[in-house]
C-alpha cells in the first residue's frame, strides 16, 4: 500500500495535470483556427505531438507564422521543440501583428521540452515564432496560442 506522503502528492499532481491541462488543453489552443497553411507549418499547429515543423535546413534564423481569419485575442504562447537530434534553439521571440508591422510580446532562451510564455493580451491577425539563433536546423513539435485571461 501506498504511504500517506506518497498518495498526497500523487493527488498534488493529479491536481496540477488537471489545472494545466483547463489552462493550456488542446479545446483552448487558438493556433488549431488558423487560415490554410503549407503541410510543413501545419505539422506544428494540429495538436499532434508526433508531427513537426522544420525551418530551412542548416538555417539559424527562421519563423514560424499562424494567419488568423479574424482578429484573435492571446496572452500566452507553448511551443515545444523536436529533440529527437537535441536541443537546437539558443533565442526567440513570440511577436503579433501591429499596425503593420511586427511587435515583439515575448523575447526569450532556450525551448526545450515545452516552454510557456506569458505577456499582456493583445488581439491580432498573425502571430509568430520568430526563432533568432538556434545550433543547427529547428524544429517545433508544437506551437500554440492561448487566451488565458487574468491570472494570479
Amino acid at each position: 500500500p501506498a504511504r500517506p506522503a506518497a498518495r498526497g502528492r500523487r493527488r498534488r499532481l493529479k491536481a496540477f495535470g488537471a489545472a494545466l491541462q483547463a489552462r493550456y488543453g488542446t479545446d483552448k489552443d487558438l493556433a488549431l483556427h488558423h487560415r490554410p497553411c503549407d503541410a510543413n507549418v501545419a505539422a506544428a499547429l494540429d495538436g499532434n505531438e508526433d508531427t513537426f515543423w522544420s525551418a530551412p535546413k542548416g538555417s539559424h534564423h527562421a519563423s514560424l507564422e499562424v494567419d488568423f481569419d479574424h482578429p484573435v485575442t492571446i496572452d500566452h504562447a507553448l511551443a515545444m521543440e523536436w529533440l529527437n537530434v537535441g536541443q537546437r534553439i539558443e533565442q526567440y521571440d513570440i511577436q503579433v501583428w501591429s499596425d503593420g508591422a511586427w511587435k515583439t510580446v515575448a523575447a526569450a532562451q532556450a525551448i526545450g521540452h515545452m516552454k510557456i510564455d506569458r505577456f499582456p493580451a493583445v488581439t491580432t491577425t498573425k502571430a509568430r515564432l520568430d526563432i533568432l539563433a538556434s545550433a543547427g536546423t529547428a524544429r517545433i513539435r508544437e506551437f500554440q496560442l492561448f487566451d488565458v485571461g487574468q491570472t494570479p
